[in-house]
């Protein structure tokens, strides 16, 4: 389980397109590309239909292939929103996303918002940026400290767009699971300004992952970020702890736009503020079924 907590910032953009979600199951950052309306509209639809992920029952389902296929009907809806909307065919959005489960974690990537670990103070990248410049990195072209300030480093060859070959480049992996490690899921608007040695620094502080979270997003903007800013902080607990967190949903997904509820409509009647979800269990009986809230649903 997890004791979370997310922090999102508009910085100097007009509006946030960073969708994400804090859960005691769930932790989930989508960052929107496409248009100041694509993207927004494209980061809380996958949001949102992550967002019940975090009431199944652990155990129901193995989490690496119910998380894959929760991603692939998130990357649907974009589809259905995309054509019900022409002027949206251009958004998609980055995803990076943690699912709990009896036996460890669940990770599901595409793009370049990041997954850290910081276990006995010391912080590892998990997930590899989907870009240009970590593909300039990886081929010897460029080193790391230069992909850091590349005037393409925001470029991405991978994200949900809404065709069936985005799922080619999705990454779901497991990842071990520790009491005491603290997971660190963001935006590229934090990991672009703040260096890894300072984002180490604040999140091996003794403080809260609401905290922690609220600090790491302030040093961004300080830092002078261009982007907005998501941070989320979850520290990971026995399951027995009294310390659950609720599920919190921030930026594009709290405020849904019109296009994400008509689109939604549209295709799918019902499904704009009311959403279901319901999936098979390994048995094959049906079961799991929540609704959607406005939050959940966007």
């Amino acid at each position: 389980m997890f004791d979370a907590a997310v922090h999102t910032g508009t910085g100097p953009r007009p509006e946030n397109q960073d969708s994400a979600v804090a859960g005691p199951r769930l932790l989930a950052v989508a960052d929107g590309v496409g248009g100041s309306a694509g993207g927004g509209t494209a980061s809380a639809l996958v949001a949102g239909w992550l967002a019940p992920l975090d009431r199944v029952a652990p155990g129901a389902r193995p989490g690496l292939p119910l998380l894959r296929e929760v991603v692939a009907g998130a990357n649907a809806r974009i589809a259905a929103a995309r054509d019900a909307w022409p002027r949206l065919r251009a958004m998609a959005t980055t995803l990076v996303a943690v699912l709990a489960e009896e036996s460890g974690l669940a990770v599901a990537h595409i793009g370049d918002s990041r997954l850290y670990l910081l276990r006995a103070g010391r912080l590892a990248q998990v997930t590899v940026d989907q870009s240009f410049v970590q593909a300039l990195v990886d081929g010897g072209g460029i080193t790391a400290a230069e992909a850091a300030v590349h005037p393409h480093r925001s470029r991405i060859y991978a994200a949900l767009r809404g065709e069936a070959a985005d799922l080619d480049r999705l990454q779901v992996t497991a990842l071990e699971a520790r009491a005491g490690d603290r997971l660190l899921l963001c935006s590229d608007g934090l990991s672009d300004v703040v260096p890894a040695d300072r984002l180490e620094q604040l999140l091996a502080v003794p403080a809260t992952p609401a905290g922690t979270a609220h600090d790491l997003v302030r040093a961004a903007l300080d830092g002078g970020a261009s982007d907005n800013v998501t941070a989320l902080v979850a520290d990971v607990v026995d399951a027995r702890s009294p310390r659950p967190c609720r599920s919190t949903t921030v930026g594009a997904a709290s405020q849904p736009a019109v296009e994400v509820i008509e689109s939604l409509e549209a295709v799918w009647p019902g499904s704009g503020l009311g959403a279901s979800h319901r999936w098979a269990t390994t048995d094959g009986a049906r079961s799991g079924v929540v609704g959607g809230t406005r939050s959940s649903a966007a």
